[in-house]
């Protein structure tokens, strides 16, 4: 785990160039603090700083060339099978000078060019240059574990870096924000991989890879979920299977040569993954956020049940309220992200770092296994409107935020939207009602649904309406928010976060099952419920799911309010004409005197937003906001 970045300039790099990628590895250095370099030619300069995870040996330091010296390579993230891959290429005749999954990625690509990507186990975002051919090949793992931000000028520059304070620093032009990404932010709580907060930055998507040189750049995909050709097998064969395939991520996963620990949430993912890991490392510990005093989301007794079962050392860590203080901080270094959980995580990797370097999560759990109860909702309410009915539903949820289909949209459920206006119509409850837009942006464009977007295009790797939820989930909140979200809490206190369950076999199976074959009693993730049984008591996975965040929709209604409407009263994004500050005041008054949990994620964006207005784009102090 570790920051990479570069530029490439077929005309030639110059001192300028070489500043720019020191500035951007300084800001970075939280990524990968034990190590920073870089390697320049005529064309190129690439940087890399380290988290030593494998081989510690400075020996495998980056960038890292080739023997011959005509490849250079910067890496981020982890290959879990390259000793694999390293036993093949050694019985090719390559040699080996470290024994780190970062010089087998290189040799592996010398030896298979791009077709490396389809061996590789791993998360991953890396770049190698050829300097005889004067052309980079880049790629990104299969969900997007690992983030890869870049910009191609129309000079033929391609900088590219491991977050947006990275990136910024090469991009040499005015820095425009993007109101379609302002919308995705405040419709969805975080911004598509298809957007940027920034215009001219762009993130290369999950299952991705480009080759750049001198005649442009050409992105493919190599890799995306498909869910269309399913299999006959039984539900023990597939538990067996499956449980086969965890058990093989979870021992590729705990190899490291630092402290490896795992966070134990007490629900069934983070469970299946201890128990897995426990029969593979005795001296596993475990790490519980508890908040104590929300019995609505606290975890801590029934991850304690799951540490005495397992016999696992088990810490669990009072969540502090004052964690709030943190969002300024970490908001300078990322593109805004209004994901509650952040900061709680963010929490729980500070006290991780205590002890370890690497910690196993579960995250991933519920799109690979049909989680969120969303395909069996779809089930009880198959669709059985019209277009009358269709046409109302969307109606209501357009005019949302006016009488009287205000009253309308409150009596609304996804459980009533399957039913009389089908699944694509969810996907419009998701963003923000026209009308609000409009007054909020102070605009009348049309902004992109990515919901919408990536619904559509499921068509061709799904036939079900199931199936197409699932594969929605996938591309879009896994990727853009759930792993973004632990990348940067974790990364921001230097810790490496790996999930197992993202082992692409594991879905490649399980998406070639029918949701009668994953959950045939209509139990949500049953396959994989089934599979903790066999270590935990099989009534500990009837318990209601739960998940830790920052009560923002409280504060909202006292201090954090208060801290939102001195913001929309200085006018900074007024101004900008990005946000209308009128309209935000005048829904923060509404929050107040009738709160909803739709209203107050809405506010909640505007928060981050505008925190991260000051503190990453005008670059104000963030000590100078206090959210505690």
């Amino acid at each position: 785990m570790c920051a990479i970045n570069g530029i490439i300039n077929w005309n030639g790099v110059s001192n300028l160039h070489k500043e720019q990628i020191i500035v951007s590895l300084k800001e970075m250095e939280y990524r990968g603090p034990d190590f920073s370099n870089t390697h320049s030619d005529a064309n190129s300069i690439l940087g890399h700083n380290r988290l030593a995870i494998v081989d510690l040996n400075p020996r495998s330091n980056q960038p890292m060339l080739s023997e011959n010296k005509r490849y250079a390579i910067v890496f981020n993230g982890e290959i879990y099978n390259y000793k694999d891959i390293k036993n093949d290429l050694e019985q090719k005749g390559y040699h080996f000078n470290s024994v780190s999954d970062t010089e087998v990625l290189l040799n592996g690509f010398i030896a298979y060019g791009k077709e490396i990507v389809h061996k590789l186990r791993g998360m991953f975002a890396f770049v190698i240059w050829d300097t005889e051919q004067k052309e980079a090949f880049v790629a990104r793992d299969r969900f997007g574990e690992k983030p890869f931000y870049y910009h191609y000028n129309s000079d033929g520059v391609f900088g590219f870096a491991s977050n947006l304070a990275g990136i910024v620093p090469l991009f040499g032009k005015e820095l425009q924000i993007s109101k379609q990404a302002i919308y995705e932010l405040f419709s969805l709580q975080y911004i598509d991989v298809n957007s940027c907060i920034y215009e001219g930055i762009q993130k290369l998507g999950p299952g991705c890879m480009m080759t750049i040189n001198a005649s442009g750049i050409k992105t493919e995909t190599y890799w995306t979920p498909n869910y269309k050709d399913k299999t006959n097998s039984n539900f023990e064969t597939n538990k067996e299977n499956l449980h086969q395939l965890a058990k093989e991520a979870v021992a590729e996963q705990l190899e490291a040569d630092v402290p490896v620990g795992l966070f134990l949430s007490g629900g069934t993912d983070s469970t299946v993954i201890a128990a897995l890991a426990s029969k593979q490392k005795q001296d596993i510990t475990a790490l519980t956020m508890s908040v104590p005093d929300n019995k609505n989301s606290d975890e801590a007794e029934a991850a304690s049940f799951v540490a005495n079962t397992l016999k696992i050392k088990h810490k669990i860590v009072n969540l502090d309220n004052n964690c709030v203080a943190d969002l300024p901080y970490v908001l300078q270094n990322i593109e805004p992200l209004a994901d509650a959980s952040l900061l709680p995580a963010m929490a729980i990797a500070k006290e991780a770092k205590r002890e370890f370097t690497v910690m196993l999560s579960g995250d991933g759990g519920d799109e690979i296994f049909g989680g969120y109860k969303r395909p069996l909702q779809f089930r009880k309410n198959t669709f059985s409107g019209n277009s009358l009915t269709k046409s109302l539903v969307e109606l209501v949820i357009k005019k949302s935020d006016t009488k009287p289909f205000d009253y309308g949209y409150s009596k609304i459920t996804d459980a009533r939207i399957y039913k009389w206006a089908g699944v694509e119509t969810l996907y419009h409850l998701k963003s923000l009602p026209q009308k609000q837009s409009q007054f909020l942006f102070k605009t009348n464009q049309k902004f992109e649904n990515q919901l919408i977007k990536k619904y559509k295009e499921a068509a061709n790797f799904a036939s079900s309406e199931e199936d197409k939820m699932l594969y929605v989930g996938v591309k879009s909140n896994l990727t853009d928010d759930f792993l973004l979200k632990m990348d940067t809490a974790n990364m921001f206190h230097s810790v490496e976060s790996r999930c197992p369950f993202l082992d692409y076999r594991i879905l490649e199976y399980t998406s070639h099952l029918t949701i009668e074959q994953l959950m045939p009693n209509g139990i949500d993730k049953e396959l994989l419920k089934s599979i903790g049984s066999d270590y935990i008591p099989a009534d500990f996975f009837k318990l209601p799911k739960k998940g830790f965040s920052i009560p923002y929709y409280d504060y909202l209604k006292t201090s954090w309010g208060d801290i939102l409407q001195r913001f929309m009263q200085e006018g900074i994004s007024s101004d900008m004409n990005l946000i209308d500050s009128k309209t935000v005041i005048q829904l923060i008054l509404s929050y107040r005197a009738n709160p909803s949990f739709k209203m107050g994620k809405l506010l909640y964006s505007i928060l981050v937003f505008e925190i991260w207005l000051r503190v990453f784009h005008l670059k104000m102090n963030p000590e100078s906001i206090k959210l505690n």
